[in-house]
């Protein structure tokens, strides 16, 4: 059975939603890495001599093996597997002795979504996938059952006794910069989509890491969709439009999909499980169809009485010709494939050559069989959803993406699109995920048809993560604390800083070499790149409000001097202009403030106490006290 020493690897083979290279890597004793620059270092840690294995991972709550009370579970199909017989060491390439005589098998619960698993037999869950997949080993579920715990470990298969709790439906994630919105994003759309995920990797040491791996390989495969939302984003980019081209100078406008109606059609195919079907494929019935156009002047498709010829394309419509009519009718392509899948009903106008159209191409290919569909969930994050204007581009869908009137509820409700004509409806299984910065816009301007219809999370600064964290006396969670706690005086809490800003700071104080060096340079940076440039944002290069903020009020004697980040200065309008400059004014002096410099070497930023002062008092009154003792014993020796 399984070796211990020996290291297994189970690898992906699909680097987009429908392209499978399974065949051709065997075929061509080979298996290759993407070309997306991601796992390169994984693929050249893959020795000649190692055991591989090509997966493809999904979820089923239908028709299990087993009874897992109505519970979706994970599974994972092993299409091939071989020995690495090459690395050629480039991050891409394998040569592999494939198993000419393996049949495809599927294995449950156990499994790793990303492309690459590295798979060693030190446990009992993982020796017991690698005899199922390289000894011929029955699969036992008792093991994986919720009757048994199982060690979560390089982010295997969760615990299933735990119970799982799916995001809402639609979600907006509001607050201000820097307070972990984006990966908040990440997890939540990858937790809809995955529901177990989080318990794979509750002990993994780099969890932003690995659920940003986890995102983007969702993201590859069209289960999670992302947009910004802008002033000039509209109902046609989002739902569908009108798009105008042209061809040899005649213009004609085809209907196309926005990305919120394209995600919608593909979430609707995976709502429910499907047994597999015998059905035709629109790519092979439609290259058979063009080869058939390419050796006659047109192809005649019969009609119910009549016909019509078909005597071009492009890469967007068809043009054909009537029975004793013009040359000049058109036909959308992308139209064509929608009623071909069954996506879209055409009964009206057009539609008289379309459905012959497409019965025309089914008969030319036969009908393949496919696999099972399983249910699976899509997500399509919103940023900046504040931005849009929303009655604008959701338009009459503002309704239908509440949860009770998705389809597979009772209430479903549904539409019929203005351009297309579409019947409409969004599934149960797209969630919707939003966010939002506070400091761009109130949350109390918001859309109300919005608010009404999504959960709001509130993401606000958590000072507390940088508890015990000091850098050079600098105490990173009172620092961030007070600064906020004014800034929520001066303007409101919506403007406060985030914690992201200092996770810089932090990440180097744990930094092995010359740690406290780093992260006291990293603070000065925060300061200038990113702290200092909001608070003139926010208060509008108010520099008298940015003082208060930063507590250089409190500094005005000669011996706190240093420590001001933003010092004052008044001078007389006199002083300046000389006498007569003509300005009408209620005062007589004008107060001007200037940026200590960041890189001269006694300037306030170079000087850990002047940070400690934007929180301490009590410091700056010692060092008073301090200036005053001096300035007493002096004046003692003078007498």
């Amino acid at each position: 059975m399984s070796n211990g020493k020996s290291i297994y690897w189970f690898l992906g083979a699909s680097y987009g939603a429908n392209d499978d290279q399974t065949e051709r890597f065997t075929e061509e004793g080979i298996w290759q890495n993407g070309d997306d620059n991601k796992y390169h270092d994984n693929v050249k840690k893959i020795k000649a001599g190692d055991k591989i294995a090509i997966k493809s991972v999904y979820t089923q709550t239908y028709n299990l093996p087993f009874d897992n009370d109505g519970k979706m579970a994970s599974v994972m199909d092993i299409k091939a597997i071989g020995e690495v017989t090459e690395n050629l060491n480039d991050g891409i390439n394998l040569k592999v002795k494939w198993d000419t005589d393996f049949s495809k098998k599927t294995w449950y619960f156990y499994t790793y979504r990303p492309r690459i698993w590295k798979v060693t037999a030190d446990n009992p869950e993982k020796i017991a996938l690698i005899d199922f997949a390289f000894n011929n080993v029955k699969q036992e579920f008792d093991l994986f059952l919720p009757s048994k715990a199982i060690t979560n470990s390089d982010l295997e298969a969760p615990s299933m006794n735990k119970s799982i709790e799916l995001p809402p439906l639609n979600s907006i994630l509001y607050g201000p910069p820097g307070t972990g919105k984006t990966f908040n994003t990440v997890k939540l759309a990858v937790d809809a989509v995955d529901p177990y995920f989080a318990q794979k990797v509750e002990n993994d040491q780099d969890l932003r890491a690995t659920y940003k791996e986890y995102y983007e390989e969702l993201k590859q495969d069209g289960q999670i969709r992302f947009l910004t939302f802008h002033q000039s984003f509209g109902y046609e980019e989002f739902v569908e439009g009108l798009k105008a081209s042209s061809d040899n100078g005649s213009i004609s406008y085809d209907v196309e999909d926005g990305v919120f109606k394209q995600i919608v059609i593909e979430a609707t195919k995976y709502r429910t499980f499907q047994e597999s079907t015998t059905q035709h494929s629109f790519d092979s019935c439609w290259e058979a169809f063009c080869a058939e156009l390419a050796e006659s002047e047109f192809v005649e498709v019969p009609m119910s009485k009549v016909s019509f010829k078909v005597i071009d394309f492009n890469d967007k419509r068809i043009f054909f010709e009537k029975q004793g009519g013009s040359k000049d009718h058109t036909l959308s392509i992308n139209t064509l494939r929608a009623i071909f899948n069954g996506e879209r009903e055409y009964k009206s106008g057009l539609g008289v050559y379309y459905r012959p159209l497409v019965s025309y191409l089914k008969g030319l290919v036969s009908a393949t069989e496919s696999n099972n569909i399983e249910r699976k969930n899509f997500v399509l994050i919103i940023d900046e959803i504040n931005r849009g204007n929303i009655s604008k581009i959701f338009g009459e869908l503002i309704t239908l993406i509440e949860p009770s009137k998705r389809l597979g509820n009772d209430e479903k409700l549904d539409t019929v699109l203005p351009y297309s004509g579409d019947v409409f409806s969004i599934p149960d299984n797209l969630y919707i995920i939003g966010t939002m910065n506070t400091a761009d816009r109130s949350l109390a301007m918001m859309d109300t048809a919005l608010r009404r219809r999504f959960d709001f999370i509130e993401m606000m600064p958590q000072p507390e993560l940088f508890k015990g964290k000091e850098v050079k006396g600098i105490d990173l969670e009172l620092l961030l604390k007070t600064m906020n706690k004014r800034i929520e005086v001066l303007y409101d809490r919506e403007h406060t800083l985030g914690h992201a800003f200092l996770i810089p700071v932090l990440d180097a104080l744990n930094s092995d070499d010359n740690a406290e060096e780093k992260a006291f340079s990293e603070l000065k940076n925060t300061f200038k790149n990113k702290i200092i440039p909001l608070l003139e944002e926010y208060f509008f290069e108010d520099w008298n409000k940015i003082r208060l903020v930063l507590g250089d009020n409190r500094k005005e004697k000669s011996e706190l001097e240093q420590y001001i980040f933003v010092k004052s200065k008044s001078e007389k309008y006199n002083d300046i202009f000389g006498e007569n400059h003509g300005l009408e004014t209620y005062e007589d002096t004008k107060k001007t403030f200037t940026l200590a410099d960041f890189n001269t070497q006694d300037s306030a930023w170079n000087d850990p106490i002047a940070y400690q002062a934007i929180y301490d008092d009590t410091l700056l009154k010692s060092i008073e006290k301090i200036s005053d003792d001096a300035g007493e014993d002096t004046a003692s020796s003078a007498q």
